[in-house]
């Protein structure tokens, strides 16, 4: 590939993790915006899950670029992040609705 490719290669590589960053603060408007314990927990999975995934794969495209193999550890993790972000929430919506009921219930 010619050095023109690698350049458009790595400038689409900054602009996904640009991105990710950015989904990154508006889940963190998100968390301090928003009325309730239920809304706070919805817009930072929402938008740090896509966050994880476009800086994941902005620093996996730069590494395959680049000629390394860590694209491989990152894919990993990548993985990891994207089955555990929605689960954590979903425990954690769920522990704090079983809270609300057992104290309605007293």
């Amino acid at each position: 590939m010619s050095e023109a490719g690698f350049s458009v290669l790595l400038l689409v590589a900054d602009l996904l993790g640009l991105l990710g960053a950015l989904f990154f603060l508006v889940s963190a408007i998100g968390l301090l915006r928003l009325p309730d314990f239920f809304c706070r927990i919805h817009a930072p999975t929402k938008a740090a899950t896509l966050g994880v995934m476009l800086l994941g794969l902005g620093a996996i495209l730069r590494s395959v670029v680049q000629g390394n193999l860590v694209w491989l550890e990152d894919l990993a993790i990548l993985a990891f992040l994207f089955l555990t972000i929605p689960v954590s929430s979903q425990v954690l919506a769920r522990a704090a609705r079983s809270r609300d009921k057992a104290q309605q219930e007293r």
